[in-house]
């Protein structure tokens, strides 16, 4: 018996891309109200997101001179505005020709629901974990999610096969019980490099690969 767990951001689609397509509907938002260029407004939001990716829309307003009431309508469109994203096409193939799997993501709940409503994965997930409806302490590493899963399929940690991106916080507790580890080489991650104790026991390019492991 083989459970298999995946994140979501960067493991099963492109983080970036419901990043940008957000940021595109902040600019056309605040383009109607200033009779701006929404490309122009683009532009200042993703330089201030490479500056300081948690106070985006307080220097977006500051920048602009706006009032900052439009600070917290800017933070709800991006966060639930309506966009095309997509799985990786090599996530899409995987999913679609096995078995239900389950999935554990970090994030605000109602952020990460609207993203697994705007993918149209949640058939392939026998459950999906949102982590900050339990608490934030249960944000991994934390192992609070995989417990739940270990006694739902009452199995060991032996036979779990957890499926990341992201070395700082993916792998370190599982690889502690004996988790099976594999990090997937792409997003924000991709070239960075940390100590045996933090990364996957495993690399690949891309989810198709997981049959050489299971």
């Amino acid at each position: 018996m083989t459970i298999i767990v995946f994140d979501l951001d960067d493991t099963l689609y492109s983080y970036e891309s419901f990043l940008k397509m957000g940021f595109k509907n902040v600019s056309k938002y605040l383009s109607e109200i200033l009779n701006c260029p929404e490309n122009q407004i683009y532009k200042k939001i993703f330089k201030f997101h490479k500056k300081n990716n948690r106070k985006v829309f307080d220097n977006l307003v500051k920048d602009l001179k706006i009032k900052r009431k439009y600070v917290k309508k800017c933070i709800y469109i991006f966060r639930y505005s309506n966009r095309k994203i997509k799985l990786f096409k090599d996530a899409k193939n995987y999913l679609y020709n096995n078995k239900k799997f389950y999935l554990i993501t970090d994030g605000n709940k109602l952020v990460q629901k609207n993203k697994v409503k705007l993918l149209k994965i949640k058939p392939f997930f026998k459950k999906i974990y949102y982590t900050n409806e339990y608490a934030i302490k249960f944000n991994k590493p934390s192992l609070h999610c995989f417990n739940k899963i270990k006694k739902l399929e009452n199995c060991d940690y032996s036979n779990m096969i957890y499926v990341g991106d992201n070395p700082f916080k993916d792998f370190f507790n599982c690889n502690k019980v004996g988790i099976k580890t594999i990090r997937v080489m792409r997003g924000v991650y991709k070239k960075i490099r940390v100590s045996k104790l933090y990364d996957a026991k495993i690399k690949i390019n891309n989810i198709s690969e997981l049959k050489k492991f299971i």
